[in-house]
């Protein structure tokens, strides 16, 4: 969602970018750069709180999904139900 100082960043980061690529450098590997930057101690100072502290048991935090103690109960059928038969069809 567009806000003022979206409209302001954007067009230098923009500008930031394409500098980059003219010098030799791929947009990627920019992208990357900056994200690396952007989400480090220097630029990113959220305090992480005991709730958004990993929970070792997988059970008490509800961002994590706990694992399955056995192997889920599903059939090729069910989880690829358009596969290919290779057996003739029977007459």
């Amino acid at each position: 969602m567009p806000t003022p100082v979206h409209d302001w960043v954007k067009p230098r980061l923009d500008a930031l970018v394409e500098e980059a690529v003219q010098a030799g450098m791929e947009r990627e590997v920019i992208v990357a750069v900056l994200t690396d930057i952007v989400e480090g101690p220097g630029y990113n100072r959220a305090t992480v709180t005991e709730a958004d502290a990993p929970q070792p048991d997988g059970m008490t935090d509800p961002r994590q999904e706990p694992l399955a103690d056995r192997p889920l109960p599903v059939t090729r059928g069910e989880w690829y139900p358009y596969s290919v038969d290779t057996q003739p069809d029977p007459e």
